[in-house]
C-alpha cells in the first residue's frame, strides 16, 4: 500500500514539474504574454480606424425628425405656385424623414487620412514584431542566465565540497599535531562563505524562474532544459533592413502624407446633401424633398491655415531627422555588438587557458601544504583563484550569448 502510495506521489510530482526548453518558453510567451495581445490589438486598432477613414468617404444616411411649436401658424409645406387659398397651416408641425450627406470634394484630405490610416496599421505590424523580437530577447536573457546560475552552482557546488574535503584533512591533521588551529578555522571561514555563496545561487534561481513564469504567462515554472548550441548568429547585416528602421521609415512616410493632408486646408470644399421626408400637422401630411450642392471657399483664417501646414512640416522634418539617427545609431549599436561579441570570445579563450593553469597551480599547492612546505592560505587562495576563474568562464559564456541575442535583436528582420 505505502508503495503505491509513493508511486502516485511521484507520478504527480512528475506531472505537475515544467521542464520548459527555450522554444517552448517562447512560443507560450507568443500565446499568452500580454504584451503580445495588446500589440495584436492595436493592429486591429488601426484596421478599424482605416474602415472609419474609408467609410467617411461615402458620406451617412440618418433618419432626421422634429417637432415644432410655433407662436403663429405656419404652412405646412412651402408656398409655390399656383397659391391656393385652402393651404393647411399650424402652429404645430412635426417632420420625419431620411437624410444624405457626402463629401464630395476637400483637398482630398480624406484620401490622405485613408493613406495615413494605411501606414499607420503598417506601423502598428512592425510594432508588433518588434515587441515580438524584444518579447524574445527578453525570455533569452532570463532564460540562458537561468542555465548560467545552474553552471554555476554546481562550480560552486564543487569548490564547497573541495573546500569540506580539506576541511576534514585539517581536523585530522590537527588532532595529529601536524596543523595548528590557525588553519583549521582560516578553512571553515572559507567554507562558510562557499556555502551562503550556493545559497545565494539557488535563490537567484528561483527569483528568475519566477520572472520567467511572469514573463510567459505561465503561473510555475519548475526547471529549464540545457541548451547547446545556444545562439545562432550572422554578421552579415545591414541596418536599413532592421525593423527599427523599418518603423522609423514608416514614421517617416506618415508625416508626409500629414504635410498632404494640411496642404488641403488651402481648397474649398464641396458637398452634396439630399432630404426626403413629410411634414405632419392637423392631421395632414405633405412629402417633401430636396438636393442639392454646397461650396465653401476659405478665404482667410488668421494664419490658422498656414500654422496648420507648417507644424505639418517640422513634423517631417523631425521624423527625417529621428530617421537618420535611427539608421546612425543602428550602425554604432551593430558594431559595438559586433566588437563585444569578439571581445568576449576571446575573453572566454583567455579564461579557459587561465583555468588551465590555475588547475595545475591548485594540484601544486595542494603537494605543497601537505608537505608542509606552504601554509594554509596559499592553498585557499589558489582554490578560490580557480573558482573565480571557472565563475568568470561561466559570465563571460553568459555574456558572450546574450550579446549575439542582442545583435539579432537589433538587425531583427521581417
Amino acid at each position: 500500500m505505502n508503495r503505491k502510495l509513493v508511486t502516485v506521489a511521484l507520478l504527480v510530482a512528475f506531472q505537475n514539474s515544467w521542464a520548459m526548453t527555450l522554444n517552448e518558453a517562447i512560443d507560450t510567451a507568443l500565446k499568452k504574454s500580454p504584451l503580445i495581445h495588446i500589440e495584436k490589438e492595436k493592429i486591429n486598432q488601426s484596421i478599424e480606424e482605416k474602415r472609419v477613414k474609408k467609410a467617411k468617404n461615402l458620406g451617412s444616411i440618418n433618419v432626421v425628425g422634429s417637432y415644432t411649436t410655433y407662436n403663429i401658424p405656419r404652412t405646412l409645406a412651402p408656398i409655390v405656385p399656383p397659391i391656393s387659398p385652402d393651404i393647411v397651416t399650424s402652429k404645430e408641425i412635426g417632420t420625419l424623414g431620411l437624410k444624405y450627406d457626402v463629401m464630395l470634394f476637400n483637398g482630398f484630405s480624406d484620401l490622405r487620412s485613408i493613406e495615413i490610416a494605411e501606414l499607420s496599421k503598417k506601423i502598428s505590424k512592425t510594432d508588433f514584431a518588434l515587441s515580438k523580437e524584444q518579447l524574445i530577447y527578453n525570455i533569452k536573457s532570463i532564460y540562458f542566465k537561468i542555465l548560467t546560475l545552474k553552471k554555476e552552482r554546481v562550480s560552486a557546488l564543487s569548490y564547497q565540497k573541495a573546500l569540506e574535503t580539506l576541511q576534514s584533512k585539517v581536523e585530522q591533521e590537527y588532532e595529529l599535531g601536524k596543523k595548528a588551529k590557525l588553519d583549521l578555522l582560516k578553512v571553515a571561514s572559507e567554507l562558510e562563505i562557499a556555502k551562503y555563496n550556493s545559497l545565494n545561487i539557488d535563490n537567484s534561481i528561483k527569483i528568475l524562474k519566477a520572472k520567467l513564469a511572469s514573463l510567459i504567462g505561465v503561473e510555475k515554472i519548475d526547471s529549464v532544459e540545457d541548451i547547446y548550441d545556444e545562439e545562432k548568429v550572422s554578421f552579415s547585416v545591414k541596418p536599413k533592413n532592421s525593423l527599427i528602421y523599418k518603423k522609423a521609415l514608416l514614421d517617416t512616410q506618415k508625416s508626409k502624407k500629414g504635410i498632404a493632408k494640411a496642404k488641403a486646408l488651402y481648397y474649398p470644399k464641396v458637398a452634396f446633401n439630399a432630404y426626403y421626408g413629410d411634414n405632419f400637422a392637423s392631421g395632414e401630411q405633405e412629402e417633401l424633398w430636396q438636393a442639392g450642392v454646397s461650396i465653401n471657399i476659405p478665404l482667410y483664417d488668421f494664419g490658422n491655415r498656414n500654422a496648420q501646414f507648417q507644424k505639418a512640416k517640422i513634423a517631417y522634418m523631425i521624423s527625417e531627422h529621428k530617421l537618420q539617427n535611427s539608421y546612425l545609431k543602428l550602425k554604432s549599436d551593430i558594431v559595438d555588438a559586433k566588437e563585444r561579441i569578439a571581445t568576449a570570445t576571446a575573453k572566454i579563450e583567455a579564461l579557459k587557458k587561465q583555468l588551465e593553469f590555475l588547475t595545475k597551480i591548485e594540484e601544486t599547492e595542494k603537494i605543497k601544504y601537505q608537505n608542509g612546505v606552504s601554509d594554509v592560505y596559499d592553498l585557499l587562495l589558489a582554490i578560490s583563484k580557480k573558482r573565480k576563474a571557472e565563475s568568470d568562464l561561466i559570465g563571460a559564456t553568459y555574456d558572450l550569448t546574450m550579446q549575439k541575442a542582442y545583435l539579432n535583436l537589433l538587425v531583427g528582420e521581417k
